[in-house]
């Protein structure tokens, strides 16, 4: 049988999911067992009788710990702290591990959907029926129109912040409240004003609005109905004393199925503040310059670490459109 390297990714993304599913689940398990130790450690300074009840919880962590330690009376008795100790350790070990695993995968799931877009694109040559002076024409259709992805799909993630707009009436700032329910009426506007486009899917991740569209060659006509309708949020609020600005990025998948996993990245991104400007990953750019016909050209706005784990890199250039006719950036 031929080696198949997708199917190989695909039982590593399968194996260390599975493993780190059992690390988060070990990591909660032992930082509750931390808590519970410290407090019962606590609990155990008032001499309360019914402690004794739960002493089944340590007798094994107690067996392990008086190996080692041997305390001189019951009033200075810290084997509950050390063993909350270990545990709490012991959980932090997890979270470490659990994060280099996630990053494993990511990176997996990066390497397999790169292949799979390598193998849909890959158009061998092939010749023709077309006979030229006895021989067949060999054609190449790496430069067709069809070789770009259709399956690729469309991905937009919009957060409003808003503010109140200072002013000699007014120089009050807006409660918490006050700041979700402004920012409900704004999404509210986005949703109506989009609906008929038609998204393949919406709605929110972690708090941030988001569309999906399956063609990816839709996002020039999407790009006309959502400059408009940010323009017009944007003004009508003011007349409210209502300041609202938007950051948004714009992305793609290969596959409706890795939207979740280019979601995360996009989440990140918008972290960063980029306000009324169309931000651009790097595979965006990538699709978009196989594209047909293209209104927009693209330059590079930087390059940025995306990890949300501090102790590993993750840098990524970001993009943004230019008007081809004056080259100006795309608000």
């Amino acid at each position: 049988m031929a080696y198949n390297r997708g199917d190989d990714l695909k039982k590593q993304i399968n194996k260390f999911s599975r493993i780190l599913i059992w690390a988060k689940v070990l990591k909660f398990v032992l930082f509750f067992y931390a808590f519970v130790s410290f407090l019962f450690w606590f609990l155990n300074c008032f001499a309360l009788d019914w402690l004794y009840m739960f002493n089944w919880l340590f007798i094994l962590p107690y067996k392990f710990v008086s190996t080692f330690y041997k305390p001189a009376g019951l009033s200075a008795d810290f084997s509950l702290a050390i063993i909350g100790t270990i545990s709490l350790c012991t959980g932090l070990l997890c979270e470490f591990f659990s994060g280099n695993l996630y990053q494993k995968i990511s990176n997996l799931q990066e390497e397999l959907e790169k292949y799979l877009e390598q193998k849909k694109n890959a158009k061998p040559k092939r010749a023709r029926p077309i006979p030229m002076g006895g021989a067949y024409v060999r054609e190449n259709n790496m430069h067709d129109s069809s070789y770009f992805d259709e399956n690729a799909v469309l991905i937009f993630i919009i957060h409003p912040h808003i503010h109140k707009m200072k002013n000699e009436s007014s120089v009050s700032e807006l409660t918490f409240q006050e700041v979700e329910d402004w920012r409900q009426r704004v999404n509210k506007m986005i949703l109506d004003n989009i609906k008929s486009s038609l998204p393949q899917q919406k709605g929110y991740y972690r708090k941030n609005l988001f569309f999906v569209y399956k063609n990816f060659n839709y996002v020039d006509d999407f790009i006309c109905y959502i400059r408009p309708t940010i323009n017009s949020i944007i003004s009508e609020f003011k007349q409210y004393d209502i300041d609202v600005q938007f950051n948004y990025v714009m992305s793609t998948a290969p596959l409706l199925s890795a939207v979740e996993k280019e979601l995360d990245i996009m989440d990140t991104i918008l972290s960063l503040n980029f306000m009324n400007i169309f931000i651009l990953t790097e595979r965006f750019k990538n699709v978009y310059e196989r594209k047909a016909a293209q209104k927009y050209t693209m330059k590079l706005k930087g390059e940025y670490n995306l990890s949300k784990n501090l102790s590993i890199s993750n840098v990524q250039p970001l993009f943004i459109f230019q008007e081809i006719s004056n080259q100006g950036a795309v608000k």
